[in-house]
This record gives structure tokens, C-alpha cells and sequence, in this order.
């Protein structure tokens, strides 16, 4: 019984830890985003994510998966970064009536009962080209 209470509460505090950390994350494009390029074009996007540290240094923000969301005229394309740690960079086709918004964010998974479901977070973006 003991070490089950151990465990729970392990697991609630690297839980607790993992949402603070993302607390105010900000997220800063690498590349220049080609606003005008055609639907169905595919463009590279670059990112990095940077958090403060507790001594209120930025610090770089690693997880995964971390993706690049371009919006469109009533559609959206989806990329998600090749690998773990920034900067992130995916390759993302450009969505129908060319890129109007863009949103990068982290993944996560929602679990109720037998469902699950995709729960993205998204960081607000300090030198977006919309903002």
C-alpha cells in the first residue's frame, strides 16, 4: 500500500512539474514564412519554443510532438517536427486559398473512458507574421 501511495504521488508531481514548464512558453519562427506561396506548395517551417528557467533565464523548451498548423480559407494543414529538441522544423504543404494564419503547438492526448482524443496546446508566437 505504501508503495502505491509513493508511486501516485511521483506520478502527480511529474505531472504537476510538465504543466508548469510549459507554462508561459513562447514560441519564436526561424524561417521566414512565404505568405504568398500557392496552395498545395510544400515549405519548410522552422521554430524553437523557450520557457523561463526558474531563475527567469529563457531556456529551450524540448518535447514531442511538437507541429506547425497552417490555416487556409476554410482549411488547415498539419506537419509535425522531424525530431526532439529545437529548433523543430517540418515540412508542411501549403492549405487551400494559401497561408491566412499559422499556429505551432505540442500534442497531447486526452483519455475518457476508452475514447481518446487529440488535445493540442498552442504557444503563443512572439514574431508571428499575423500577430
Amino acid at each position: 500500500m505504501r508503495r502505491v501511495v509513493c508511486v501516485t504521488i511521483l506520478l502527480f508531481v511529474a505531472v504537476a512539474a510538465s504543466a508548469t514548464a510549459k507554462e508561459g512558453a513562447r514560441a519564436r519562427l526561424l524561417t521566414s514564412l512565404p505568405l504568398h506561396a500557392k496552395a498545395g506548395a510544400r515549405v519548410t517551417v522552422e521554430w524553437s519554443v523557450n520557457v523561463r528557467d526558474p531563475n527567469g533565464k529563457l531556456v529551450p523548451f524540448r518535447a514531442n510532438p511538437m507541429f506547425v498548423r497552417l490555416i487556409g480559407k476554410g482549411a488547415a494543414t498539419t506537419a509535425f517536427a522531424q525530431q526532439f529538441g529545437p529548433p523543430y522544423r517540418a515540412r508542411i504543404r501549403v492549405p487551400r486559398g494559401g497561408i491566412r494564419g499559422i499556429k505551432l503547438g505540442l500534442m497531447g492526448y486526452s483519455t475518457t473512458g476508452t475514447t481518446t482524443r487529440a488535445a493540442p496546446e498552442f504557444f503563443p508566437i512572439v514574431n508571428g507574421p499575423f500577430s
